[in-house]
């Protein structure tokens, strides 16, 4: 691996005017913050676009972008981005809480397609590598689908065509934990003054939910210690997030359901995919499911499929420089992009 520093990222927003949200619901102006490492060439054909897990920002995958990682900056200009509802782009806590428009994970790809084809300039010119995490890789596949044309090359990590009833679970717990907390207030902590954020339910939502993200073999083997300082860091996580940001995104991703527009026919989603993709979901992954993941692989015309074999779980994409499961993505990126 080239071990030369990333680029330093130029942070920057794109507006996008009068957005109509799947709800039927609008805004006069959403915006969709990034992150920026490198600078598209003349072509505008080395653009890498990498979108962010639920409660993921644009900088949370940044150990995988650098020169000679998967996401390589000697080859591309990768753009991370923060999405709908979190982070600079438009979200709750912006300032209309629950009146925010309740987005979905395909008004999300709608909006970064425009963000690289408007806001980025690449017009009809293909995004050379399309990625994400997770609720990025559900991004991602909801672009394929919809923007078929638009994408030469796609890298799914831990994916899933549909929210199983493992992550449902574990997210409706979440939110019952957030509503324990007196600080709620049904909803309306931002009516009254001072606003006070539910941090005490959104830590302890945060802690509860660490435990489904990684394996019960990584939770018997990993020091008690070292496992209630992640969760606490995970909680922590949550906390950071203002509430109605943080719930509006989980709503999301449990909604997640490629079959929907198509009247739950997953192979004619799955059709409409052109670009070459790889899929590598985490052998061990409970959160999502490994066979979720296979679906999707065998669903779409050429893909390989790379299982993972970490109890990380869920959490074996995270991007930890020299770890198996990193050097293990990186390589299987690069075969795809040989």
């Amino acid at each position: 691996m080239n071990t030369s520093q990333r680029p330093t990222p130029v942070e920057g927003t794109y507006t996008i005017r009068n957005f109509t949200f799947e709800s039927g619901e609008t805004l006069d102006s959403l915006t969709i913050g990034y992150a920026m490492y490198g600078t598209l060439n003349a072509a505008s054909d080395n653009l890498c676009l990498i979108m962010p897990g639920t409660s993921n920002l644009r900088h949370g995958t940044a150990e995988h972008v650098g020169p000679g990682r998967a996401y390589d900056t000697d080859r591309y200009c990768v753009v991370c981005t923060d999405s709908i509802g979190g982070g600079t782009s438009s979200k709750p806590g912006d300032g209309l809480f629950d009146k925010f428009p309740r987005y979905t994970i395909r008004d999300m790809a709608r909006a970064q397609y425009q963000l690289a084809t408007e806001g980025l300039g690449l017009g009809t010119q293909q995004v050379a590598l399309l990625a994400g995490a997770s609720m990025g890789a559900f991004q991602t596949l909801e672009w394929l689908i919809h923007f078929p044309d638009s994408v030469k090359n796609a890298v799914l990590l831990v994916p899933a065509w549909k929210a199983g009833n493992t992550f449902l679970m574990a997210t409706k717990r979440m939110f019952d934990i957030i509503e324990l907390d007196p600080n709620w207030r049904d909803g309306q902590y931002h009516k009254h003054a001072p606003l006070t954020q539910p941090e005490a339910g959104q830590r302890a939502a945060g802690r509860h939910y660490f435990t489904w993200t990684v394996t019960d073999d990584y939770l018997e083997t990993t020091p008690l210690k070292i496992l209630d300082e992640e969760a606490e860091r995970a909680g922590n996580g949550f906390a950071s997030w203002d509430a109605w940001s943080l719930v509006r995104r989980y709503q999301a991703s449990s909604a997640h359901d490629i079959s929907a527009p198509f009247g739950g026919d997953l192979k004619k989603a799955l059709d409409k995919v052109k670009a070459r993709v790889l899929v590598l979901p985490c052998s061990q992954d409970r959160l999502l499911g490994l066979e979720n993941a296979k679906e999707i692989a065998t669903g779409i015309k050429g893909a390989k499929c790379v299982e993972v074999d970490s109890n990380k779980g869920h959490l074996a994409w995270r991007p930890l420089v020299g770890s198996a499961e990193t050097n293990e993505t990186t390589q299987a990126v690069k075969q795809l992009l040989t």
